[in-house]
């Protein structure tokens, strides 16, 4: 009898122990599948980097989105983000779009607050958010000159049919320390400690790290003492000291947008100038 039950017994068992082995396959295949795809994902991640670093814009983005469709919202779906980021924003990328650029920070920040990248991001939405505002003033300027103008010529116009003489002017148009000190907004501290890394570094690496870092926090629109000119500074001495640095590329496109933010301001401010010197014409008709 107790034959018999062993013997009843032995075909779920086998069954029983076939059903285990079939499903630890699955989960095996399924493990392999994954890592094969966060395999694929860090290629297409060197490859995109090296694609940037030669001008292929293009290529590089085609990389980047590959990363981004294989992380399955998972790291290093946040590096493609970045690097996405500065493709749009890269003063050489004939396809530069600023507005596409702010969207793929933005969108980093929000889907991965707890990424190393979060505090370059940060610094980028705040540059890009006051290039928009600039091109905005600009735009503005352009138009209130434009009206201006038009105003100050119907007066002229008026004054010469009654024979009065106006007379015209010509218008002349690195360390884990620095990260934690910037994270809460300690700047100066920030700036102290990588101040202190360039020091000591007599050009040799992370002095590239400490110059790059060092143009973040002037750059970084938390910084109560922002400075534009002393970023773009930085930027391009850390480009001349360290041309073989991981950082070129970065730095390379941060001088392009500040000095593109540089030359609106310039012409803001002549559009001002402008501006008063026609208002001044416009006071002057109306005597």
């Amino acid at each position: 009898m107790g034959e018999m039950r062993i013997h009843n017994r032995r075909p779920g068992y086998v069954y029983f122990c076939l059903t285990a082995l079939m499903l630890l396959s699955i989960l095996n295949c399924t493990a392999m599948v994954e890592t094969k795809q966060q395999r694929e994902a860090r290629h297409s991640l060197t490859l995109a980097q090296k694609l940037l670093a030669r001008g292929d814009y293009e290529g590089a983005l085609a990389e980047n989105q590959e990363v981004l469709a294989l992380s399955n919202g998972q790291p290093p779906a946040d590096a493609a983000l970045f690097n996405m980021g500065l493709i749009y924003a890269h003063f050489a990328n004939p396809e530069r779009d600023y507005k596409k650029s702010l969207h793929f920070f933005v969108e980093l920040l929000n889907e991965y607050p707890g990424s190393c990248f979060i505090q370059e991001a940060k610094t980028w939405v705040g540059v890009l958010h006051d290039h928009e505002t600039s091109a905005h003033g600009l735009e503005e300027s352009k138009q209130t000159i434009l009206k201006t103008r038009e105003r100050v010529e119907t007066l002229e116009k008026a004054k010469r049919a009654e024979s009065v003489i106006v007379d015209h002017e010509e218008t002349r148009s690195p360390s884990p320390r620095y990260q934690g000190l910037l994270a809460r907004g300690d700047y100066e501290g920030a700036l102290a400690e990588n101040q202190r890394v360039l020091a000591l570094s007599n050009r040799q690496p992370p002095g590239d790290e400490a110059l790059f870092n060092i143009g973040l926090i002037y750059a970084h629109s938390g910084n109560p003492k922002k400075d534009f000119r002393k970023a773009l500074d930085s930027f391009r001495k850390m480009m001349t000291d360290y041309p073989k640095s991981p950082f070129f590329e970065q730095a390379k496109t941060w001088v392009g947008i500040l000095q593109e933010n540089e030359k609106l301001n310039q012409v803001i401010e002549k559009s001002r100038q402008v501006d008063m010197e026609i208002e001044e014409r416009k006071r002057g008709t109306l005597k």
